[in-house]
């Protein structure tokens, strides 16, 4: 008989099991049980993916176990964020406690709605739109468990979020639910993506719960007085940030047009290329023609908007979508290139109305081929930005071109993908939160003993570099690990 090997953490410590091929984790946890005469408590009910009590730590993931198949050195643990009552069990009490504060039923102003009244008020189906994307949830607590704002600060988690969103964008309930979500900090979810990833649902918290409620929240004048900062920047330079000194679109020419081109591409740079990287612009340019792909860059785009959407300030991102979709709709490129992960996953998801393709600068590379590089002997390793992971899928393209350059050891960190806390509003709206995230990635990073932390996205980069430095000074290391883009990585080895 075929067998896999898992290891499961008891309340003593992890022990390892061998079970048969094809068995759901579920059935491996009942399997070793009465094979080996363990008793490793868990808890299960439906079987069927619907109750949500059956949800694990599968390989650092929250999933049901009931739904999730057995792999060869899976490693099975309680789920993260709550005290282990006994091995895979946990307390999940105080969610049930959090609950009940939140006023878990529609209710008017001054009393809680009778059925009588519920049955008079008349609705029609588009009325009820926005409950019905975020109403599925069967409590798994799973989007809990991997949340890093609930983990580091005083965010009671997606599904509490979810749960008052739903009442919100109810027209039956009168209470000011957007006051309830200010209160409870609804501006510490740094929109990572993690609760949508793992959600059995597929409810997609980020985009149908918190950030529509953030939407609603700030248009009563819940906000924050760091968000209303980044509004003025926008409104009177069209950037998210100031400037400092001569911007890229001022200092770069309208085309770089290569031979025997391969792609032609629009450099949608984002605010801090502009602003802050001009450099790395300038790299992205150099490299993109040693790879055969022309580069054309409209001079009057502005911010994409995503630090806009993401703080509920709608008003102004649908303003900027406009003047761009105006701008690249009319453009003669086989696609729109991002250099920032949040650029990116904006243009991709939120810009419906878009008629041009959008591609992530390593998805492009890794399309018309990559190129044969010098050698550079360093250790790196990568983190994977959120919007990039989750928000558009890539994650892949980046590893193939660190694999790609001879003599680099390319070094997985524990969690890759983990969020560094930046993102969302969060780094300038509660700096506080996103520097304790930060440390757990400052962490992971020093672990790998590397010479250089790479990532694709601007703003990660920022934030990692200053994570670094606190964790440096914090702990006393004399290591520094510098943080790289990874197209001025390939700038120096074209």
């Amino acid at each position: 008989m075929k067998t896999f090997t898992i290891t499961v953490k008891k309340t003593e410590g992890f022990k390892k099991f061998e079970v048969p091929v094809g068995l759901t984790v579920l059935d491996a946890l009942e399997y070793i049980n009465k094979t080996y005469g363990e008793n490793i408590q868990f808890r299960s009910s439906c079987k069927a993916g619907q109750c949500g009590s059956c949800a694990v730590m599968i390989n650092k993931k929250s999933k049901l176990a009931c739904k999730t198949k057995v792999e060869d050195n899976m490693i099975i643990e309680p789920l993260e964020g709550f005290d282990v009552i006994s091995d895979l069990v946990v307390n999940r009490e105080p969610y049930y406690k959090k609950i009940g504060t939140l006023r878990n039923y529609i209710q008017k102003k001054n009393e809680k709605i009778s059925e009588e009244e519920l049955n008079e008020l008349k609705l029609y189906p588009d009325d009820l739109k926005d409950v019905k994307k975020i109403r599925g949830c069967i409590d798994c607590l799973s989007c809990i468990a991997m949340c890093p704002a609930r983990k580091y600060s005083d965010y009671p988690g997606p599904t509490l979020m979810r749960q008052l969103a739903r009442f919100a964008f109810d027209p039956k309930d009168e209470i000011d639910r957007e006051k309830e979500a200010f209160d409870e900090n609804i501006y510490n979810c740094t929109t990572c993506g993690r609760c949508v990833e793992v959600c059995p649902k597929e409810i997609d918290i980020v985009h149908n719960a918190v950030e529509k409620l953030r939407e609603k929240t700030f248009k009563k004048g819940y906000n924050l007085d760091s968000h209303l900062e980044v509004r003025k920047n926008v409104l009177s330079q069209n950037r998210s940030v100031p400037k400092e000194k001569t911007s890229f679109l001022e200092e770069v020419s309208d085309e770089y047009i290569v031979e025997n081109e391969k792609m032609r591409v629009a450099f949608f740079t984002g605010c801090l290329v502009d602003f802050r990287l001009q450099e790395i612009g300038k790299s992205a340019i150099r490299v993109l023609n040693a790879h055969g792909v022309s580069v054309i860059i409209p001079k009057n785009q502005v911010c994409c908007g995503s630090p806009f959407i993401r703080t509920g300030q709608i008003d102004i991102s649908e303003s900027l979508k406009k003047q761009n979709l105006e701008i690249f709709n009319n453009l003669n490129v086989d696609s729109v290139v991002t250099l920032c992960a949040g650029c990116g996953s904006t243009l991709k998801n939120d810009y419906k109305e878009k008629e041009f393709k959008v591609m992530d600068i390593t998805e492009v590379l890794v399309k018309v081929g990559l190129v044969d590089y010098k050698p550079l002997d360093i250790t790196v390793t990568y983190h994977d930005p959120c919007h990039l992971r989750r928000g558009q899928k890539v994650y892949l393209e980046p590893r193939k071109i660190l694999e790609s350059i001879p003599k680099l050891k390319f070094i997985e960190m524990e969690i890759p993908d983990q969020c560094c806390g930046a993102g969302g509003g969060v780094r300038s709206g509660k700096p506080e939160v996103a520097d304790a995230i930060g440390k757990r990635k400052a962490n992971m990073i020093y672990a790998t003993d590397a010479d250089y932390l790479i990532t694709v996205c601007p703003f990660c980069e920022y934030h990692i570099r200053d994570s670094l430095t606190k964790y440096l000074k914090e702990h006393g290391l004399k290591k520094d690990i510098p943080v790289m883009n990874i197209i001025s990585l390939l700038d120096k080895v074209i």
